[in-house]
Formats: structure tokens, sequence, C-alpha cells
């Protein structure tokens, strides 16, 4: 529950206007400083599994008095982190101008930015050019490289977090709520804030306990590289899991030091990555980049890094060449004796020999299975009849696809590509492996009630059978649907069951990939055209609204890129989704 409109902090120094958004640990405020007369926003710690808040008072308890020493200590490396970030004075950094306790919580004040948010940029006009991309990233590199010269990382850079300043077009980088700062002698965190992640742009490291413990630039340098992705692509870049697993999608599109850019800054490892903000900014400068120190051969990743050979290496090497060229002519001349005389052996063993290499040849072969097919006798290039011939296919037994199996295709697609095999037919609406694999989104939609048991009280003005699922996965989005439908009550439930009546591969998409075919509308739409369809506005996802999930779940508006919070009681348009 957020502070209602028109509540009072600091005794009237401060009033809400309304709330602009909520993450795991802090809400986002509008608020007006009511003595200057300005807008500001205002950031208050309610991490919403620990707390509950009281209606009328807007003081926030804890949920269980085991979690008080927990949260006692959030809380005071939070205001401790606000006010390391109010001496911060970058232009491309949001100015903190406040840091206060109240409500058994604390908050910050910030700047309120004019603008629009570079993911509401993308989401309003497709993907960006490369020159504006790139005008944009360098703005944010400048606060990376001001705030890791002072040991600090900001730990969720994303085109959410970077604000556009609309009267002079300034990227700020904002919310610097989950952000450490480090002992600048030791490395280590001088906080133990929690550890969030934004699926596409966080690394791996972000999803481990302790993985940002160290000061680590590269943590920052892989959501900078990602967020990269997102503003010359207009797709969410996927998670540090896949990358690491299938690699990038084709990034062929693009010049050459954007493509190398993103591959080695959104590697799996971080001794992969660029090091230095410096070392980021040389690869879009297409310059020599200083070269990674790279991971064992045990844990690379798919993502190959540039290594370029160093001059000095070469130029050392040469000696050595010529050391070596006198062996070589002796090694070779050998190698002509010894051929001259095998030559001269086979000539004289004539047809014998031929047999015996014959012989060889089947021996050499017990593993391979041999099909031969006549096929009937036809001219050649020239014109002149042959013999009749037989086609050979060798076929390995390992290599033989198993049974049930489909073969490993080599068709790729793109995004808004129309995909039918094997009767099963979509949209594409993402991609990875080179396009070799990705998901679709089925041709067809429905309008349907989340839970055909739910039911509005126009009298009681409240809902009447709600039921909570527990499908809270934000990204996939069958394994919500798999929960749904292992349940004994499943058949309540009709946009999983129309989803998944198309097969089992078929499901109800997850938030985040509801949002990705909100991004890529025009390019499915184009296609859904030649069916005689497009996608509606509001479409349920199957992903549950945390803060209240037993009437509610996430829906999202196709052509507006908006999410809610929906009653679940409402007829919504639903869409399947299924990975190929």
């Amino acid at each position: 529950m957020q502070l209602k409109s028109g509540a009072i902090l600091q005794g009237g120094r401060y009033r809400i206007v309304d709330s602009l958004g909520r993450g795991g640990f802090g809400i986002t405020y509008l608020a007006e400083q009511v003595m200057a007369k300005r807008r500001v926003c205002i950031k208050e710690f309610f991490p919403k599994d620990y707390y509950k808040r009281d209606g009328d008072t807007g003081a926030l308890t804890l949920s269980s008095d085991g979690f008080g020493e927990m949260m006692g200590k959030f809380k005071a490396k939070f205001v401790k982190e606000a006010k390391t970030i109010a001496h911060l004075d970058h232009p491309n950094i949001i100015h903190i101008l406040d840091v206060f306790e109240e409500n058994n919580t604390c908050y910050y004040v910030m700047d309120y930015i004019e603008g629009e948010s570079l993911s509401e940029r993308v989401k309003r006009g497709g993907a960006m050019s490369e020159r504006d991309a790139v005008a944009y990233i360098r703005q944010v590199a400048s606060a990376l490289g001001y705030i890791h010269e002072r040991t600090i990382n900001h730990l969720d850079v994303k085109p959410g977090n970077i604000m556009v300043r609309e009267e002079d077009n300034r990227a700020i980088l904002i919310d610097f709520g989950l952000s450490k700062h480090y002992d600048a002698t030791s490395g280590e965190a001088t906080s133990t804030t929690p550890v969030g992640v934004s699926h596409g742009f966080a690394p791996m490291e972000q999803y481990q306990d302790g993985g940002v413990s160290t000061f680590s630039p590269e943590t920052d340098i892989y959501s900078l590289g990602a967020t990269l992705y997102f503003l010359v692509t207009g797709n969410v870049p996927p998670q540090a899991t896949v990358v690491a697993e299938q690699g990038l999608p084709n990034l062929d599109g693009l010049s050459s030091n954007i493509r190398k850019a993103i591959e080695i800054s959104m590697s799996y490892w971080r001794k992969d990555r660029p090091h230095t903000i410096k070392d980021f900014l040389a690869l879009l400068d297409n310059d020599e980049p200083i070269v990674a120190v790279l991971a064992d051969e045990s844990e690379k990743t798919k993502i190959a890094p540039h290594k370029p050979t160093s001059k000095r290496e070469s130029n050392e090497d040469k000696p050595k060449q010529k050391r070596n060229r006198w062996w070589s002519w002796c090694l070779l001349l050998l190698f002509i004796v010894v051929l001259c005389i095998s030559l001269m052996d086979l000539f004289r063993s004539g047809d014998n020999a031929k047999e015996v290499a014959k012989e060889e040849k089947r021996v050499e072969m017990p593993a391979v299975e041999v099909v031969t097919t006549p096929i009937e006798s036809e001219p050649d290039v020239l014109g002149e009849q042959v013999e009749d011939e037989e086609v050979v296919t060798v076929v390995d037994p390992e290599e033989e696809t198993a049974p049930g199996e489909e073969p490993e295709t080599s068709t790729t697609y793109n995004v808004g590509d129309y995909y039918n095999v094997n009767g099963k037919q979509g949209v594409v609406f993402e991609v990875w492996d080179n396009g070799r694999h990705g998901k679709i989104v089925s041709l067809d939609e429905a309008e349907l009630a989340w839970d055909s048991r739910i039911e509005w009280s126009d009298s009681a003005l409240d809902f009447i059978n709600g039921t909570e699922i527990g499908a809270n996965d934000m990204s996939d989005g069958k394994a919500n649907t798999d929960k749904v439908m292992q349940r004994s009550d499943s058949d309540q439930y009709p946009p999983f069951v129309w989803c998944r009546k198309k097969g089992a591969d078929w499901y109800l998409p997850a938030y985040d990939e509801l949002k990705t075919i909100s991004n890529n509308k025009s390019a499915i739409n184009s296609t859904l055209a030649k069916y005689g369809t497009e996608l509606n506005d509001w479409h349920w996802s199957s992903t549950e609204y945390e803060d209240d999930p037993k009437f509610h779940a996430w829906h999202v508006d196709m052509y507006e890129g908006y999410t809610y919070e929906y009653d679940k009681d409402a007829f919504d348009y639903v869409r399947a989704v299924s990975a190929f």
C-alpha cells in the first residue's frame, strides 16, 4: 500500500501528489516541496515482503518481528547510501536534496525530471538510430565513470532508470536504491543493502549471493552494454543465463564497433568484459581496447571477446621464425623424398595394391551405415550417356536424430516472421542463437476472464471468491502456466486452459514476455494483418501482482506499453506463446 495523495511528510515540508511506481524495495512518489513550490521525487524504503502499512497513519510495521534486526540494518544502510549519493555532483546524475526518517522508515528527496525515460522513448518510437543511442550511452558512461572513481556501483543501470530531460535532451541516471559504496582501500562493500535484478540488464553475479560484495565496474558495464542493445534493437536483451548458454541474438545489422561493444560488455564472466568505462568507450570509438584477462578455458562463454594480437608480441616472434626456417626446409625435403619412394612402391604394386586399399577402406568404416539408392541413367554435362550409378548416403549413427526428436534446423528467423513448422504456427517475437531459436505468439486470441469464479458485487463493492495461485514468475510464462494446470481446479482459469489446449508447449506469457510482444507490436501486426487480425489493446500476462495476488494480475497495453495490475474478474484479451 502506498502513501495517499495529500499525505504530509516532515511536518508539512513535503506533500505527496501521486505514486510514480514501485520496485521490490521501495516506492517512488511525485511530491511538492511546499515552501519552494516545486515538484520533487521522494523515494520511500519499503521492502514489500517485510512491511505492512497502517492505512490511517501511514506508518510501516514489520510483518514479522523476526525481520527486525535485518530490516534495521537495511534502513541504516539505505540512509547512509543516500547521504553518500547526495554528495555527488555530476550533470548526468540525479541530485538528492534531502534524506530523513519518518513513518518507521526512511526517505530521500530528489529532483523531479520533466521528460521521459529511455525505456518509454523506445516504446513510443521504436529502436533508435545508432547515432542517438550512442549519444545517450556516452552521457550515462560519463556518470558511471564519475561514481566508479568514488568506488560506487549503481547496480541497476537500465533504460527505465535513465531519464531524458525535455528541456535539454540530457540523459540523467536515476534510482540509486540498489547502489553500493565500497571501501577505497579493500574494495569491500561498506553496505549490505538488498541485491535486486532487472532481467535482461543484470549480469549473472547479481543473481548470486555475495556476487557484488567487492567493487566491480564490470557489473555496471554489463548493464550499460545491455542498455545499448535495447536502444539499437528495441528489444529487451535475453537474461544472463540465456546469453551464457546461447549467445546474443544476431547483431549483424549493427556497425562493427556497436556490435563489439555490446558483445564484449555482455560477456558472462567479468574477466571478459571491459574493466573500466574508458575501455568501454574505446570499443565504441573502434580503438584498440585494453584486452580483458580472459577466463580459463573451462569458463569460456559463447561470446568470444575480441583479442587483438599485440605488435610487441609479433615483433618478438620474428627472430624465432627466422631460426626455424632452416629446419622447415630440411623437413620439406625429407617429406618429398619419402613421398617419391611411396609412389614408386605404389606403381609397382599394381592392381593388388588397389585391392588392398579398397579392403582397408572397408575396414575403416565399421560404424558407418551406407545407404545406396539406384538412379536411372541420364546424360552428363557433355550430353553423353553415363553408366548406371548409385547415390551414396553416409549416415553417422552418432549424429542420427533420435526417435521423436526434430532434427536441428538451420532455418533462421527474425522478429515479425511467420513461423509454420510441423503444424505449429505463430509470429516470431523473440529470437536467439542467431535466429535459429526463439518464441512465437499465436495467430489468434480470445477475450477471457482470469478466473471464472471471481465476481464483482456492485452493492458490496468487493470481490467474491478471490484466489491466489502463486504464478509469480516475471519472465517464464510456461512455469506459471504449468503451475496453474497442475491445480485440481485448473479448469476454472480460462486463459491458461485456452492456451494449453493448443498443445503442451503453449502457455500464457509472463509479464516480461508480454512486454517484449508489446515492444515488437509493429513487426508482429504487419504479419498478423495477413490473417485478418492484430494485437488488441489489453492482454493478460500469467504473472500475478505481487502486492495483491488474490485479486490482481498484470496486464499490458499493447499500443502504449503501459502495465497495470488489474482485477481478475475483468475480461481481457489472451494470446498464447510457445518456444521453437
